[in-house]
């Protein structure tokens, strides 16, 4: 019953408080393995009343839709992916900061070759990958 846990918990990541999250994966799991125990009367083996219980389930939109409170969770994603947009900002800023130092203090050693650029370009996927995933959440 593992698998189920594991994707009970993979379905909820990052939708939920953890308190909320916590107790969800609780009833849904509970949910799954009374439907598990049921095919397994039928006559179905055990991994595979798994597996259809699993693919019968749905996706997290479904669990979603169970919910009355759709604005609460979809106000705390949004928060969720602002705070990592802030945080992958900042440090994209001081990796910048860092890279730029060390070229400039050593620019004997680096022959006036400023290689800072190609890293404030490479990290600035992250913050980019972070701003979209806000923009989504936010629509």
């Amino acid at each position: 019953m593992n698998k189920i846990k594991r994707f009970v918990s993979k379905l909820l990541r990052g939708l939920f408080n953890d308190d909320d999250k916590h107790e969800l994966i609780e009833i849904l799991t509970t949910s799954l393995e009374e439907k598990v125990d049921d095919l397994v009367e039928q006559g179905t083996p055990v991994e595979e009343a798994i597996d259809q219980s699993i693919n019968e389930f749905g996706n997290a939109k479904d669990v979603l839709e169970a919910f009355p409170d759709k604005t609460i969770i979809k106000k705390n994603l949004v928060i969720l992916r602002k705070n990592q947009l802030i945080f992958s900002l900042v440090a994209y800023l001081l990796i910048c900061g860092i890279a730029i130092f060390i070229n400039l203090s050593y620019i004997d050693f680096f022959q006036s070759i400023n290689w800072f650029v190609v890293v404030i370009i490479g990290v600035f996927f992250w913050p980019l990958t972070r701003f979209f995933f806000y923009f989504v959440a936010k629509k």
